[in-house]
């Protein structure tokens, strides 16, 4: 995990990846840029790969659940590094994605921020800087 120079501010780096049109992924990605953290964006399995490869220090994934073959690319991203954290996005949350740690709506920003809150300590929201 990364920290900035605020006091007890862990910040974080999550890798998105996303079949979406750009405008889809840049909701999700100005909510948690705007919460401080790290993104980067891949549009597609195989790019996303190649930037958790480029950048190993990777906190988090957040795979949207439209990426086509998601199970093959949770496999090869567990090969890549075995622990990471990897969330699904997802309008139906109540499907199975296996291979992933969290699922969460997909059209609920907040709750992806509630999410990295839990798991990685982090706060919420820019409310409290």
């Amino acid at each position: 995990m990364k920290t900035s120079g605020m006091a007890g501010f862990k910040s974080l780096v999550i890798l998105m990846i996303e079949s979406e049109q750009p405008e889809g992924i840049s909701s999700r990605k100005l909510v948690v840029e705007t919460a401080k953290h790290n993104v980067i964006t891949a549009y597609n399995p195989t790019n996303g790969l190649e930037l958790l490869r480029r950048f190993p220090a990777v906190d988090a994934v957040l795979l949207h659940a439209a990426v086509l073959d998601h199970l093959p690319l949770i496999e090869q991203i567990r090969e890549i590094s075995p622990d990471l954290p990897i969330i699904i996005a997802t309008p139906r949350p109540s499907d199975h994605y296996e291979g992933a740690n969290y699922i969460i709506p997909s059209h609920e920003p907040q709750l992806l921020l509630d999410l990295l809150s839990r798991v990685f300590g982090v706060k919420k929201s820019t409310s409290d800087t």
